[in-house]
């Protein structure tokens, strides 16, 4: 039953990690009251995980007899998340005479820089979104013929749109898991 499968709604196939740093600088005041200051260089290191996989509210299947046509969306990232920020995660360069603090807001805003990048580098990562798609098949088929094991059926599959050729875009701050 197609409403089974659907009411799934997000299919997360696929969890990457990744190694990330926020690089800023924060630069020194002018004025008398910024004297002795010096533009400040902060990074912050973490470990964040992207989960991509199928929006399953756009699946459609069309039995006709033993033959079913099943049509999926392409793989798209669908959640971004920051596992663990810790003190050691933060670096800041010293200041000088007069304090030129960092403020959380400095903070925040590196991050979120970061981050988009991230969800740049995800999304256009065709290898990742292609390999997503993929088990997203798997996992559908494998419900299918569980469902129907007295009888079997033949999927023929169709896609919004085909992914870009999967080239290999070597990402050595991801690691896939399960």
């Amino acid at each position: 039953d197609i409403m089974q499968i659907r009411s799934i709604c997000n299919l997360a196939t696929l969890e990457c990690y990744y190694h990330n740093v926020a690089k800023s600088i924060k630069e020194a005041g002018s004025g008398i009251s910024h004297w002795g200051e010096k533009d400040r260089k902060f990074w912050i290191e973490y470990t964040g995980s992207a989960k991509i996989g199928i929006d399953m509210s756009k699946v459609s299947m069309k039995i006709e007899g033993e033959n079913i046509t099943i049509s999926m969306p392409n793989a798209k990232l669908l959640s971004i998340d920051i596992e663990e920020l810790t003190q050691d995660s933060y670096i800041i360069s010293d200041d000088g005479w007069n304090e030129n603090k960092i403020t959380a807001e400095d903070q925040t805003a590196a991050i979120n820089d970061a981050q988009a990048t991230m969800k740049k580098s995800v999304e256009s990562n065709n290898a990742l979104l292609l390999n997503a798609q993929n088990r997203a098949k798997n996992l559908i088929e494998n419900y299918i013929n569980k469902m129907g094991e007295l009888s079997s059926y033949t999927i023929q599959w169709e896609y919004e749109d085909s992914l870009p050729e999967a080239e290999s875009q070597p990402d050595e701050s991801a690691e896939q898991s399960e």
